[in-house]
């Protein structure tokens, strides 16, 4: 199979697959640890400055194109779940 992966029940586990599925659950963690700190008082400005550090360390980290787009949409949901709550 193309990119590496292998089927198994006929899903294909190919590397975009696994690059997906990690950032979902990447995504996921950063939302409860954003929902935590809030919920403990971290002001809305630490948290939103925080997410943009994380953004930009993603940008000049992550060699995927598509998986930079990805992560910084995963982010920036976040932010807007910050600002409206």
């Amino acid at each position: 199979m193309a990119g590496g992966g292998t089927k198994k029940d006929g899903v294909a586990d190919d590397d975009a697959a696994f690059a997906e599925g990690a950032i979902t659950v990447w995504a996921n963690m950063l939302t409860l640890i954003a929902g935590e700190l809030r919920a403990q008082g971290v002001p809305r400005e630490v948290l939103l400055e925080m997410l943009a550090m994380l953004n930009r360390t993603n940008q000049a980290t992550i060699r995927s194109p598509r998986a930079k787009v990805s992560a910084s949409r995963h982010i920036e949901s976040v932010c807007r779940a910050i600002r409206s709550a």
